[in-house]
């Protein structure tokens, strides 16, 4: 128990900043109240920010936990939502070459105002994880200790007097703590992992043969079909590549009580779209994959006022770096 890379060919980078007003749509609900028992109260609120264009969408749901026998207030931020993998499909009547974009990884991160007496405690998941599904709670019990356990257990329960959790599938992706994680800042990464290719495999965004070169999103070696048609099926691909994500993250942030009633915390969605492409040499078919050719990020900044339990959000920014059509 706790206290409270192939490189891409180079292109040049355009940064598309799309208006807060009329691309992003934001809801905050009421706060609600809840006497936990009789020394803690929980009180609840969830907002919602979004970039249509993107298809990115935050729902954040803010667990602000009072507790007379802890001198400092907890908040437990769950984020979840969901984050389009910005898949194009290719040409079918490409003839000896072909692309697409898929979504190779994802980040989320929430970070707390760097001037502030507002810091971060803990956080799940803490460590890699390779599981098709992962499923976490995190409970909280008196005096601020926080525990952290694999699967779910909602509610109060044991000697947990609160719970959220959380619960999101990654097939053949990897989630990983960011490394620059610290008292102000948590971040996660899913990024594709291990992709099967038809029994053939398993491949990564890296992985390279002398001849074939990347092979796991190409269709055969020796086909006879166009290039835009030699590709792994698209409903053998991995849902994260080809559809949507959908996360289920938690940060534990901690407030002395004596401190500034107010503070500011910032939550990024992000995903990272490669290249891949295929190539018909007179002999075989090549495959190539190309990091990070396109990156969208959904940034929200919300005021959090830590004695009347509620969030304003401030302000929204939606970015793309060398947007597509």
């Amino acid at each position: 128990m706790k206290k409270i890379v192939k490189s891409s060919v180079v292109t040049s980078i355009a940064l598309l900043l799309l208006s807060n007003t009329v691309d992003a749509a934001q809801h905050i609900t009421p706060v609600s109240e809840k006497k936990v028992d009789d020394k803690i109260t929980l009180y609840k609120t969830t907002a919602t920010s979004d970039s249509d264009k993107l298809k990115i969408s935050q729902i954040l749901t803010f667990n602000f936990i009072k507790d007379k026998s802890y001198d400092k207030d907890t908040l437990i931020l769950k984020a979840a939502g969901n984050i389009y993998s910005g898949y194009t499909k290719p040409n079918p009547k490409d003839t000896i070459s072909s692309q697409f974009y898929w979504g190779s990884k994802y980040n989320i991160s929430i970070n707390s105002d760097s001037n502030d007496s507002v810091n971060v405690v803990d956080y799940a998941p803490k460590n890699q994880n390779e599981e098709f599904q992962v499923q976490q709670t995190v409970g909280y019990s008196y005096g601020g200790d926080i525990n952290i356990s694999n699967g779910l257990s909602g509610g109060g329960n044991g000697s947990k007097s609160f719970s959220e959790t959380l619960n999101y599938k990654q097939e053949s992706y990897r989630t990983s703590l960011d490394k620059r994680t610290n008292f102000k800042k948590i971040g996660w990464d899913v990024e594709a992992h291990k992709i099967m290719n038809n029994g053939w495999g398993p491949y990564g965004r890296d992985s390279y043969h002398s001849t074939y070169g990347n092979e796991m999103f190409l269709g055969s070696r020796q086909s006879n079909l166009n290039a835009g048609q030699n590709f792994l099926e698209y409903h053998k691909m991995p849902v994260l590549s080809r559809g949507n994500f959908n996360p289920e993250f938690i940060g534990v942030l901690s407030r002395k009580q004596n401190a500034a009633k107010k503070s500011k915390i910032t939550v990024t969605y992000q995903r990272e779209m490669d290249r891949y492409t295929n190539f018909w040499n007179q002999l075989h078919w090549i495959g190539n994959n190309y990091k990070d050719e396109n990156r969208a990020t959904h940034t929200s900044i919300y005021e959090v006022d830590w004695e009347n339990h509620t969030v304003k959000l401030i302000d929204t920014q939606s970015k793309e770096k060398n947007p597509m059509s």
